[in-house]
């Protein structure tokens, strides 16, 4: 963790901003980037604010909702529940995966202290729900998840990934712009050196 820490230091960080002390083996509050960056006070770069057009709404290429639980049937039962609240908001899911429960397995002791011969084998198993939408506006997409978060049974934890589509910045050229520019600009040059 320490050649990690010490690896950061020196190629992600200018020489100067890297105090002589933080290079030392016994300096151990330095463990991560983000650390030494507060402790440095160095100011992060904010990601450029693209502007939207007024009453625009955003857009999502996809919408992925992955549910895990360790109850098969409260699985099911939540399918069906998020099938008909997506038939009542028209959104069509294009995929719902069963990937392969994880089974994690612990072999114990049954006593806490003694009695080496007994032991008792202990079994958890996590179950994976996975459903893909494609195309959907941000108010749809809100309405959809707070719906299906709010009526999430107890036990069950959801991870939701949203692939949400941006606009170019100005500075960016299509390609075939770019290179038909250039093809005009080195014609012209050969024009010119042979005259």
């Amino acid at each position: 963790m320490l050649a990690r820490t010490v690896f950061n230091q020196i190629f992600l960080f200018k020489p100067s901003q890297i105090p002589v002390s933080a290079l030392s083996l016994n300096y151990r509050s330095i463990t991560t980037a983000a650390r030494l960056k507060k402790q440095l006070k160095i100011p992060s770069t904010p990601r450029p604010h693209i502007e939207r057009p007024a009453g625009s709404d955003e857009l999502y290429k996809r919408l992925c909702v992955e549910v895990r639980g360790h109850d098969p049937a409260v699985l099911e039962s939540y399918e069906r529940f998020v099938r008909l609240v997506s038939t009542e908001l028209d959104i069509q899911p294009v995929n719902i995966e069963n990937p392969p429960f994880f089974t994690e397995r612990w072999t114990l002791l049954r006593s806490k202290f003694a009695k080496k011969k007994y032991w008792r084998e202990y079994e958890i198993r996590t179950y994976y729900k996975k459903f893909h939408f494609k195309h959907l506006t941000g108010s749809t997409a809100d309405t959809f998840l707070e719906y299906v978060q709010r009526n999430l049974p107890e036990g069950i934890m959801m991870i939701v990934e949203r692939i949400r589509l941006e606009p170019f910045r100005d500075n960016l050229v299509s390609p075939s712009s770019s290179s038909s520019s250039t093809t005009t600009s080195d014609n012209n040059s050969e024009q010119q050196e042979n005259s």
